[in-house]
C-alpha cells in the first residue's frame, strides 16, 4: 500500500513573521482509498475461501443460470472430470464441441476456466458472451465482477457487483467486494453500508473489519473505527499496517502521543520508511522533543530508499527546524541532508534550500551572507515571496527603510502573501515612529486574516499611539 504524505497545521512561534504557520506532513488514511484501498488478504479473489466458492461454481446448480439440454448435459459430463484437475484439457474439450455456438452455459464454462488459468482478457470476453445471450446470468456476472477488481476497475466492478446482488447473490463475497471498490473510488459511506452488510455473513473477516474502519475514518466516525483497529491489532498485533492505520486515525483525532506510540511500533516491526521517519520527526517537533525530531528527521534522509521524489519533503523539515529557532539542530540535520541532495535541484526546492540557509545566516548574524542569498534568490525568483518579506526585514535593521519598503511592495502583488507583506510594513511603519500608517496596514491585514496575536499587536500600537 502506497501511503502518501499529507499536511496538518499548527502554530509555531516565529519573530520574523508574525503569525507564522508552518505545514506538518503527516500521514492521512484518506491517502489511501484511492486504488486499491489495502492489499485483500481474506476476501482476496483468490484467498482459499472464494477459491472453493470459484470452484464449486463450475455446478450447474446455481439459481440463475441458463438450463442444459440433453446434448448439453452429455458434454457437460464428459469434462466434469477435467474442469478441476486439469482446466487446460476441459477448455480444449469445451471449444472444440461449441465452436461457434452461443451456448451461455458453455460460453461460462470458457469464461471461468480462462480466468482460472490467468488469461483474464480471453476470459471476460468469454463471460460477456454468456451474459449477452442470457442476461440475468448471475454467476457469470460474479466471475466478471472478481476479474474487475482483479484489475482494479472498480467503476465497472460496481455495477457488475450490485447486479449480483440484485439477481439475488448479496452474500459475504458480494457486499465485501462491493464495499472493496466503494472505498478505492473514495465513496465512503457506500463503502461502509457495503462493508456492514458483509460483517452479517462474516463478522471476523478482517478485510471486512479493516475496510470499514477504513470507512469510519473517512466519515469521521473515530471513536469506532478506533474500536475496530484494537481489534485487529489484538488479534494480529505484528500486522504493521494495523499500527500505521490507527496512527493515521489518532492523527486526525490530534491524539499525537499516541500516534507518536503506533509509528514508533511500525519501526519496531521493521516496516517503516522514508515517509514515516519523516512524520515521526514532525510529531516530535510538536510536541517539543527536539533531539528525536532530528534523530527521525537525519534517519529520512539517510534512509536507503531516500530519492529525488522525497527532497522536497526533506527540506521541508529543514524549514522546520529553523522557524522553531532550532539552529543548531537544522546546521546538523542540513549537514546530514547534503549529499542526499541530487546535484540538479528543481528551482522549487533550490529555492527552499537557499530561502533555509539565508534564515540560518541571518539567525547566526552573518547579515552579509543573507543578504548575498536572498538577493540572489529574488532576483531569481521574483515572486519569493518569503524572500521578500526576509530581505526587507534585513535593510529594515539597517536603518534602509526605502529599500525595506520596495521590497514589501513587491511582496504585496503576492495575494497569498499580502497580510503577511502588510503585517511586515505595519512593522516598518512601527520603526519609523508613523503609528498612524503603521495601523492602516495592520488593520487591512487583519481583515484578510484575522487571529490573536495580530488583533494584540494591534491594539498594542493603539495603546502607544494614544501615549503620544
Amino acid at each position: 500500500m502506497n501511503n502518501i504524505i499529507c499536511n496538518h497545521f499548527f502554530s509555531t512561534s516565529r519573530l520574523r513573521v508574525l503569525a507564522g504557520r508552518f505545514a506538518v506532513g503527516f500521514l492521512l488514511t484518506s491517502q489511501c482509498l484511492a486504488a486499491p484501498a489495502f492489499p485483500l488478504t481474506d476476501s482476496a479473489p483468490d484467498s482459499e475461501a472464494f477459491r472453493a466458492r470459484f470452484l464449486a461454481s463450475y455446478g450447474v446448480n446455481a439459481e440463475v443460470e441458463p438450463r442444459f439440454t440433453p446434448e448439453d448435459r452429455v458434454l457437460y459430463e464428459r469434462i466434469l472430470p477435467f474442469l478441476t484437475e486439469d482446466p487446460q484439457r476441459a477448455m480444449v474439450e469445451v471449444e472444440k464441441a461449441l465452436g461457434s455456438e452461443e451456448n451461455a452455459a458453455f460460453r461460462f464454462l470458457l469464461g471461468n476456466l480462462n480466468y482460472d488459468l490467468g488469461n483474464f482478457a480471453r476470459a471476460e470476453a468469454e463471460l460477456k458472451r454468456a451474459i449477452e445471450a442470457f442476461p440475468d446470468f448471475r454467476r457469470a456476472h460474479r466471475t466478471l465482477g472478481l476479474l474487475q477488481i482483479r484489475s482494479e476497475r472498480y467503476p465497472e466492478a460496481i455495477a457488475t457487483w450490485l447486479k449480483v446482488i440484485t439477481l439475488g447473490g448479496g452474500d459475504a463475497q458480494s457486499y465485501g467486494l462491493l464495499g472493496y471498490a466503494y472505498l478505492s473510488e473514495k465513496k465512503h459511506q457506500s463503502a461502509l453500508s457495503a462493508y456492514r452488510m458483509a460483517r452479517m455473513f462474516k463478522p471476523d473477516s478482517i478485510d471486512f473489519r479493516r475496510g470499514e474502519a477504513l470507512a469510519l475514518m473517512a466519515t469521521h466516525e473515530f471513536s469506532q473505527a478506533a474500536a475496530l483497529f484494537d481489534e485487529l491489532i489484538a488479534e494480529q498485533p505484528t500486522v504493521a499496517d494495523h499500527w500505521l492505520q490507527q496512527g493515521n486515525l489518532y492523527l486526525q483525532n490530534e491524539r499525537y502521543e499516541d500516534a507518536i506510540a503506533n509509528f514508533e511500533v511500525v519501526h519496531d516491526l521493521g516496516a517503516g520508511n522514508v515517509a514515516t521517519r519523516f512524520v515521526l520527526g514532525d510529531l516530535h517537533l510538536r510536541t517539543e522533543n527536539e533531539r528525536l525530531a532530528l534523530l527521525h528527521y537525519q534517519a529520512a534522509v539517510n534512509h536507503p530508499q531516500f530519492g529525488n521524489e522525497d527532497v522536497s519533503r526533506a527540506l521541508q523539515a529543514l524549514r522546520h527546524l529553523v522557524d522553531r529557532g532550532l539552529l543548531n539542530e537544522a546546521r546538523s540535520y542540513l549537514e546530514a541532508l547534503r549529499p542526499a541532495l541530487p546535484e540538479q535541484l528543481d528551482q522549487r526546492d533550490h529555492d527552499s534550500l537557499v530561502f533555509a540557509e539565508a534564515r540560518l545566516a541571518v539567525d547566526s548574524g552573518h547579515a552579509s551572507e543573507a543578504f548575498t542569498l536572498l538577493k540572489q534568490l529574488v532576483e531569481r525568483n521574483p515572486l519569493h515571496a518569503d524572500g521578500l518579506i526576509l530581505l526587507a526585514e534585513l535593510y529594515q535593521e539597517s536603518d534602509d527603510f526605502a529599500r525595506a519598503e520596495f521590497y514589501l511592495e513587491r511582496a504585496l502583488s503576492i495575494p497569498e502573501r499580502k497580510a503577511d507583506a502588510l503585517v511586515a510594513l505595519g512593522r516598518l511603519e512601527v520603526s519609523r515612529g508613523n503609528w498612524k500608517a503603521a495601523l492602516v496596514h495592520l488593520r487591512n491585514a487583519e481583515q484578510l486574516r484575522a487571529h490573536a496575536g495580530l488583533r494584540r499587536y494591534i491594539e498594542s500600537i493603539e495603546a502607544a499611539a494614544r501615549r503620544q
